[in-house]
C-alpha cells in the first residue's frame, strides 16, 4: 500500500482522464456510523463533491452500498433524475439498466428466497428470545444484525449464535463487517457492479473509497495503473491509498472535482 500523502498525486493524475468512474461505498465512508442504521447522514461537503464531479463532462460518478436501493436513496437525497448512479445491496440492484443487466445472472432465485424466509424466522426469533438488545434490518436478499453501541460480548454473542443458524444453510452468504453481521443469498457483489458500470461508460480511469470487507471485491479487481483503490480506516485491504475518516473523503473528492 502507498502512503496516504501520495493519495493526491493519483487523484490529479485520474482528474486528467479521458474519461473517469469516480464510486464510494456510503456508511463509514462518506456517512460516519450511527447506532440507529437510519440515522446516518453524509458528511458535509460530500454529497455536494459527488453533485459536481456528476456534472463534468466524461465523467461517472456512483454510490455503492449494502443497503437496498430504496433505503440508499431516502438517506442520501439522490433524486431519479440526477446523473449519480446508485447501485445497492452489494451490486444486486441499481439505478443503471448497464449494472441491473450486468448482474442479471446473480439474482436471487425463487429457491434462494424460500432459504431466506426459513432463515429470516431463525434469526428473528433468536434475536427477539436472546439477544433483544441488537437489531435486524431486512432486505430483499438478506437479513442483518446490527450490534453497535453495544458491549462486545453481548455483541459477540449474538453475532456468533446467528452465524450458527446460517451455516450449512445452502446459498447463504455470511459477511461480518464492522458491528454488523448479514446474511445474504445475494450472488451479487460490489466488484462486479462497479467494474461492470466502468466498462459500460467505457472509463480509462476508476477511483473507488471503501471501508469494509464487501468494499475488497472492489479492490482486487480495480487493478490497473490508472485505478485509484482508496481504505478508509484501519484493517488490512488490497487498496492501494489510505485514509482516516470521512472528513478525509470529502477532501479527497473535493480535491479531485477540482482538479477535474
Amino acid at each position: 500500500m502507498n502512503r496516504t500523502a501520495t493519495l493526491h498525486d493519483a487523484l490529479d493524475v485520474a482528474a486528467s482522464a479521458p474519461g473517469l468512474l469516480v464510486a464510494t461505498d456510503f456508511d463509514g465512508v462518506l456517512a460516519p456510523f450511527d447506532v440507529d442504521p437510519m440515522a446516518v447522514r453524509a458528511t458535509p461537503g460530500g454529497l455536494e463533491a459527488l453533485r459536481a464531479l456528476a456534472a463534468l463532462p466524461a465523467t461517472t460518478v456512483a454510490l455503492v452500498s449494502g443497503r437496498d436501493l430504496d433505503t440508499l436513496r431516502a438517506l442520501t437525497g439522490v433524486a431519479e433524475a440526477e446523473p449519480i448512479v446508485l447501485i445497492g445491496s452489494h451490486g444486486a440492484e441499481s439505478s443503471n439498466d448497464d449494472v441491473r443487466e450486468a448482474m442479471e445472472a446473480a439474482a436471487v432465485t425463487q429457491e434462494d428466497k424460500e432459504v431466506l424466509d426459513s432463515l429470516t424466522t431463525d434469526i428473528t426469533r433468536l434475536i427477539s428470545e436472546r439477544h433483544p438488545r441488537a437489531s435486524l434490518e431486512h432486505k430483499a436478499a438478506a437479513i442483518v444484525v446490527h450490534t453497535r453501541g453495544l458491549d462486545d460480548d453481548i455483541a459477540d454473542a449474538a453475532v456468533t449464535e446467528a452465524r450458527e443458524l446460517a451455516l450449512g444453510r445452502p446459498g447463504v452468504k455470511v459477511l461480518k463487517g464492522k458491528s454488523v453481521l448479514e446474511l445474504s443469498v445475494s450472488h451479487a457483489d460490489k466488484g462486479s457492479a462497479v467494474t461492470a458500470l466502468g466498462r459500460a461508460r467505457g472509463v480509462t480511469s476508476r477511483v473507488y473509497f471503501g471501508d469494509d470487507v464487501t468494499d475488497e471485491d472492489v479492490f482486487t479487481r480495480m487493478t490497473r495503473p490508472e485505478d485509484v483503490t482508496v481504505k478508509v480506516g484501519p484493517g488490512s485491504t488490497a487498496a492501494r491509498y489510505r485514509v482516516d475518516d470521512e472528513a478525509a473523503v470529502v477532501a479527497a473528492l473535493e480535491r479531485l472535482a477540482s482538479a477535474r
